[in-house]
């Protein structure tokens, strides 16, 4: 039985982005427990093949990186919601756990980059195909269908997500545009097109950007020109300029503004902006600096946090903030970093675990598009929430470093 496993483990890959709501399911739920079956039935047949693991650094940090949130679960907030995940994600332990398994089979399996590269960006074509029909429904027949503040959502529930997807696949897509075989160039650049226009109609800035740099990284690769290297500085200073000195930029709406206003009109702009959650999220974690409170108990901690100082300065300055009361009421479970989620999930002890591993991968990875893939995914999650979908294309990438293939 065990030939079934590579196109098991092939099939999860290419299926799990693809699954919308149905049926009552949510877009994340319905991932989550596809993953967590097609894990457990190709989990029992690898097992029942009795495979022979190499205990190494890599698979060791990611051990210990697992162990630390357990660890730290166990001694948070609501083990509950961090054992079995809440709504939205359900990003608890035993979907870790099971990540480290898949990442494990992965490690072991002799799948070539090329069969890895063909399922990615074959599912990517198929969630921005189904973004690009939304948009055209919804923007030029005017139809009624699923989206977020007016954007579409793909397969995902939140254009982000899915646009982050489709920019995790663009290495891949380089990737098989760089072989001999004409098929694959063009499955290359077809779904690297294809990826882009759907990155495009998510509208969000900070995966067409990052996606806007692979394309400039691919053009310098793809021409011989060394000297493009300083005319990618340049495009990245003046954007940079521009994002900072425009009121439509990233850095001013997200950052510049926000910190020159001491009192902003929250009717006007949200305090989910990033320069109002990551402060104060810095101090929620400062409470529990070691361990953390817990997977998926961000909004918890939060909770108790408010609840607990309740001191006449504290409330003084709660009076008189607007975003102090706006975060109070607030209902928030993850404060777009990855880095600063870990903190909050797992104290400083879960970082120092997490960035172990990173620190590992790096030194180990050979091939230039698992090592563009990698940093891409690390900077895009300092900046987004991740679906099961990323957390997924991460451990695939801890296995297939591993694998050194």
């Amino acid at each position: 039985m065990s030939f079934l496993i590579k196109p098991l483990i092939l099939l999860t890959v290419f299926l799990t982005p693809l699954l919308g709501a149905y049926q009552g399911f949510g877009y994340e739920q319905i991932k989550v427990l596809f993953f967590i079956f097609s894990i457990s039935l190709i989990g029992f047949i690898w097992i029942f093949g009795k495979p022979k693991l190499e205990w190494n650094l890599i698979k060791l940090a990611s051990f210990l990186f697992i162990l630390t949130l357990f660890l730290s679960s166990g001694l948070g907030i609501n083990f509950k919601s961090s054992f079995l995940g809440v709504e939205p994600y359900y990003q608890g332990l035993i979907v870790y756990a099971y990540l480290f398994v898949f990442s494990l089979i992965v490690s072991n399996l002799s799948i070539n980059l090329k069969s890895y590269s063909v399922v990615l960006v074959g599912s990517g074509v198929v969630v921005a195909l189904v973004a690009l029909q939304d948009w055209f429904l919804k923007n030029i027949w005017g139809v009624e269908i699923p989206n977020y503040a007016g954007r579409v959502v793909s397969t995902f529930g939140q254009p982000n997500f899915y646009s982050g997807f489709l920019l995790l696949t663009l290495p891949f897509s380089y990737f098989l545009l760089k072989t001999q075989d004409k098929r694959m160039q063009f499955l290359g650049w077809g779904s690297g097109l294809i990826s882009m226009l759907g990155i495009l109609v998510s509208y969000s800035r900070s995966a067409i950007i990052l996606a806007l740099i692979l394309l400039i990284l691919a053009l310098v690769d793809q021409l011989k020109i060394k000297k493009m290297a300083v005319v990618i500085l340049l495009i990245v200073v003046l954007a940079s300029i521009l994002s900072i000195n425009f009121s439509s930029g990233f850095i001013w709406k997200e950052f510049l503004k926000p910190l020159q206003t001491q009192n902003p009109d929250l009717t006007q702009e949200s305090v989910e902006s990033r320069v109002y959650i990551w402060p104060q999220a810095v101090r929620v974690g400062l409470e529990k600096p070691l361990f953390g409170y817990g997977l998926e108990n961000i909004s918890f901690s939060f909770s108790n946090y408010f609840e607990k100082n309740k001191h006449p300065i504290f409330e003084e300055n709660l009076n008189i903030s607007p975003v102090l009361i706006s975060l109070k009421d607030l209902s928030l479970d993850r404060t777009h970093n990855y880095i600063l989620d870990l903190f909050l999930f797992s104290g400083v002890f879960g970082v120092i675990a997490y960035l172990i591993l990173i620190i590992l991968l790096f030194k180990k990875v050979k091939q230039k598009t698992l090592l563009i893939g990698l940093i891409t995914y690390l900077i895009w999650v300092q900046f987004q929430n991740q679906s099961l979908v990323h957390l997924l294309y991460f451990w695939f990438l801890v296995g297939v470093i591993d694998k050194d293939i």
